[in-house]
């Protein structure tokens, strides 16, 4: 009779890299209803506010490094440099999903040379890690979603809903006409596992965006409905509201938000995933979210995937 034991070691493993990230609060509990045995890797081990899953061990990324440790998956949902250590470190890998972003390709041309540094950076990293799989005949999937929000730790849609509930109103230029496809973490989470598993073959660099294509200032303005509260946004002409933002980024230097941030409300950020929509049955939900999509799960039942 098998024990509890022989059926954990018996698991499939994977190596999550960004663990505590938005896309890694729910790709843990549905790798674990997966059945697999999750190797999580978080720079700082696991948080107090996560619950006891079940066959996740939980590493640092020093710990990692110096165990020896096997896996036959690899998911990132953190840095890209993490994912190249860990995809050139293990000759059992057999597939490996990496989240790459979207802005490698909406601010390639952009007026910040912060941001053109930091971009040709990460496509100089899909480039690596497509040449190191190749190389290891390790099938890889590379992930480019938009906008993601879901647990309140992205940097984006989670920012708006923090001056809506704070300040009751969400600044925007004059002309917030951009067309934005804000997608969920879980449903990152989800579509990953599957194309993980998948042995379609699957282009190696694909789209993944939101169920629903909207404006910037419809996509502020369900904001207030999370927490039931009239829409009320404030239109800056956006040369003042980039002068405004250029201004605190002189007090605050380590401000993420920049002018070019701004003049990005205007320009459509829009991609077509219909490929994993027909290989992998991907189906993201719409742009309705709620109050518990801005923070972190509170109790154990709420990392039930679904």
């Amino acid at each position: 009779m098998a024990t509890d034991t022989d059926q954990t070691i018996a698991a499939p493993r994977v190596l999550l890299t960004g663990a505590s990230s938005q896309i890694g609060v729910f790709a843990i509990p549905r790798l674990v209803e997966a059945g697999f045995h999750v190797l999580a890797i978080s720079r700082s081990g696991k948080p107090a506010s996560f619950p006891d899953f079940g066959p996740v061990d939980w590493l640092t990324e020093r710990e990692a490094v110096q165990a020896s440790i096997s896996y036959q998956y690899l998911l990132s949902a953190g840095p890209m440099q993490v994912a190249r250590r860990y995809l050139a470190g293990n000759g059992q890998l057999d597939a490996a999903v990496v989240f790459s972003s979207s802005s490698v390709e909406s601010k390639q041309d952009s007026a910040n040379p912060e941001e053109r540094e930091q971009i040709q950076g990460m496509l100089a990293l899909e480039s690596e890690l497509m040449q190191s799989a190749r190389s290891r005949g390790v099938r890889l999937v590379i992930f480019r979603p938009t906008l993601i929000y879901g647990c309140g730790l992205d940097t984006n849609i989670s920012r708006l809903a923090g001056w809506a509930r704070r300040f009751g109103f969400i600044p925007i230029n004059t002309n917030a006409s951009g067309l934005r496809q804000p997608v969920h973490a879980d449903d990152l989470a989800a579509v990953a596992i599957k194309a993980m598993l998948s042995e379609t073959q699957l282009p190696p660099v694909l789209p993944l965006a939101g169920g629903e294509t909207l404006s910037y200032a419809e996509m502020a303005a369900r904001i207030f409905k999370a927490y039931d509260r009239p829409a009320r946004l404030l239109r800056l002409p956006e040369k003042l509201f980039v002068t405004l933002v250029n201004t605190v980024k002189l007090f605050r230097p380590g401000s993420v938000i920049n002018g070019e941030m701004v003049r990005r409300q205007r320009v459509d950020l829009v991609f077509d995933d219909h490929q994993v929509r027909e290989l992998l049955g991907y189906k993201p939900r719409a742009f309705k979210p709620g109050v518990n999509d801005f923070a972190l799960p509170q109790l154990p039942d709420d990392w039930q995937a679904g």
